[in-house]
């Protein structure tokens, strides 16, 4: 392609630069291109520019006079003419944002595949131009380039990352291709790629510092998008983590009457005896009952009437609630929501219930509470029998070690409450283990009735 006034000149006899993986052996000469005349790859997977990466590049690039490895561009226009036909193809929903990328660039003008960044920092540095390398074999490639680069110079962010991995799979390419040309492990590429089912405000909480572990606690527990972004902002307003927030978007506080709300709680008001007029004789007198009717205030009326009649309503209360019994409740309600959230990564919590359990002998009460427990959770866990010992069984010849944990842990929970449950025995360490699981899954609160019998601990 023909250059103008201000196109690319040829420079030889460069010192022979340290090449990328990328560089492509044919094109040995190096083009020095107007700075201008340089657009980016429109799949670069970079979406956040710090500034203080690109000074520390602009310092690198004035104390070496120049940068230190070339640039790989490509043509606008066979750029353009290949990336229209296979998105036309492949993603046509792509190809107005290519448009507006490139659309209007002149066509003698280049894609910068490989070295945006140089490029920014040798404007800063003062200089016009930038040695390239015109590589048109390598504009198939022009997803996946950047990426590898990308990470070794100034690292992408998470989400980045994961654009980028999952360009390169939108261009054909398996995962474990990705993984050698990229260098990174094929574990690390999915868990990566699973990111982008976050919502975009999750995401982009991600680019802002957001740990992946708790990015990917919340995608493993919670399935919708709403939820998603619920537990997200639970997060974000009480300052918990994604373990606790998953918990209680799965599992909401049920509604309580406070004791203020019950004490102030109207009575139903008493009927008014009603008048009548000589001419309207009221309601029709009731049947005989062979019980005399008694007048207010007369000796008639029994002890328990005239008890009745003294008592002010006001003064009348609803009986309060056993507190151990509410503690009950929503032990068992914590114990539903770590079923739901499934076995912790962490054993060691695991085995110091199941250890008791397993010493315990599970009694049939137990074995028929974590049975309910399993069967009537949001998506019920195990095979579908209706008996428990027939579940068990079934869970036991499963071969399912993943099923097996879930169900074992079920099993010590329920025993660890029926133990709790029990009023005439005072706790000791196990229902401070258990409690303290329950906390440590679901971020369970004891009550003060707990805590009592806990010893304040």
């Amino acid at each position: 392609m023909a250059a103008g006034a201000s196109g690319p000149t040829m420079t030889f006899g460069r010192k022979k630069k340290t090449r990328s993986i990328w560089d492509d052996p044919d094109a040995v000469e190096v083009v020095e291109i107007p700075l201008e005349q340089l657009h980016p790859n429109p799949f670069n997977p970079r979406l956040v520019y710090r500034d203080e990466d690109i000074d520390d590049l602009t310092e690198s690039i004035k104390a070496e006079g120049g940068v230190l490895q070339d640039l790989s561009v490509a043509e606008v226009e066979g750029f353009l003419e290949y990336w229209r036909g296979r998105l036309a193809e492949t993603q046509p929903e792509k190809l107005d944002e290519l448009e507006d990328k490139l659309g209007s660039v002149p066509a003698g003008d280049y894609v910068t595949l490989i070295g945006h960044n140089r490029a920014i920092s040798l404007a800063r540095a003062g200089h016009v131009t930038a040695p390239c390398k015109i590589t048109n074999s390598k504009i198939p490639r022009a997803r996946l380039l950047g990426l590898p680069e990308n990470m070794r110079r100034i690292p992408l962010n998470p989400i980045e990352e994961a654009l980028g991995f999952q360009g390169a799979l939108d261009d054909g390419m398996l995962q474990a291709e990705v993984a050698a040309q990229t260098g990174c492990k094929q574990p690390h590429i999915s868990r990566r790629i699973k990111l982008l089912k976050l919502p975009t405000e999750v995401q982009k909480a991600v680019m802002d510092g957001l740990a992946v572990s708790e990015a990917e606690i919340l995608l493993d527990r919670l399935t919708t998008q709403e939820q998603l972004l619920q537990a997200w902002l639970v997060m974000k307003e009480e300052g918990i983590k994604a373990a606790f927030a998953a918990a209680r978007v799965l599992s909401p506080p049920a509604p309580t009457t406070s004791k203020t709300e019950a004490k102030t709680k109207p009575n139903p008001p008493v009927p008014q005896q009603q008048k009548h007029s000589p001419d309207d004789p009221g309601p029709e007198e009731a049947p005989a009952t062979g019980v005399k009717e008694a007048k207010p205030g007369s000796s008639e009326l029994g002890a328990s009437d005239q008890q009745t009649e003294r008592t002010n309503p006001e003064e009348q209360r609803e009986p309060e609630s056993d507190p151990s019994a509410e503690a009950a409740k929503l032990r068992v309600q914590a114990c539903r929501t770590v079923l739901e959230l499934g076995v912790p990564s962490n054993p060691r919590e695991t085995l110091r219930l199941l250890a008791p359990a397993l010493l315990a002998a599970p009694s049939k009460a137990a074995r028929e509470t974590a049975h309910e427990w399993l069967r009537s959770s949001t998506k019920p866990i195990g095979p579908d029998a209706a008996k428990p010992d027939k579940y068990f069984a079934e869970v036991s010849a499963s071969g399912d070690a993943k099923l097996t944990a879930h169900v074992a842990l079920a099993v010590a929970l329920a025993v660890a409450e029926h133990r709790a449950s029990v009023a005439s025995r005072p706790w000791d360490a196990q229902d401070r283990d258990y409690l303290a699981h329950l906390k440590s899954a679901v971020n369970y609160q004891p009550t003060e009735w707990e805590q009592d019998r806990l010893g304040g601990k």
